[in-house]
């Protein structure tokens, strides 16, 4: 064999272990990202369980405020039918204090002008009505 076969050998020889070392190297890396990769497949795995969770709540939450607005509204609608027969009682109420403390005609017997004095109940009566 000639010393320029032996060398070229040598050469080859080398530049095989520089692949192989190369080839260690890449699989290394391609190893750490495949395993990156079961990292990233467990974390997106669970982020699909937040969402699922997250729908599931927004969903009773949804259900649960359609719930309370029909029962605010029945609330309301009465709350509104009390507040009108309340004004119409307290309407009627001052009608009623209005016409009670109208002077009284006169009696026979009587002159127009003198009008007979309020016990002191009906007048304690008169100002807790006011």
């Amino acid at each position: 064999m000639s010393m320029a076969a032996f060398v070229f050998e040598v050469i080859v020889a080398l530049l095989l272990v520089g692949a192989a070392m190369m080839c260690w190297r890449v699989d290394r890396r391609l190893k750490a990202l495949r395993d990156g990769q079961d990292g990233l497949r467990d974390t997106v795995a669970g982020l699909n369980d937040a969402v699922d969770r997250a729908r599931a709540a927004l969903a009773a939450l949804d259900r649960a405020s359609r719930e309370s607005s029909e029962v605010l509204e029945a609330r309301t609608r009465e709350a509104r039918a009390l507040a009108d027969e309340l004004r119409l009682l307290a309407g009627a109420g001052e009608r009623g204090l209005e016409r009670f403390e109208r002077p009284r005609r006169s009696a026979p017997g009587r002159t127009a002008g003198t009008a007979q004095p309020a016990s002191r109940p009906s007048e304690d009566l008169l100002k807790t009505l006011r």
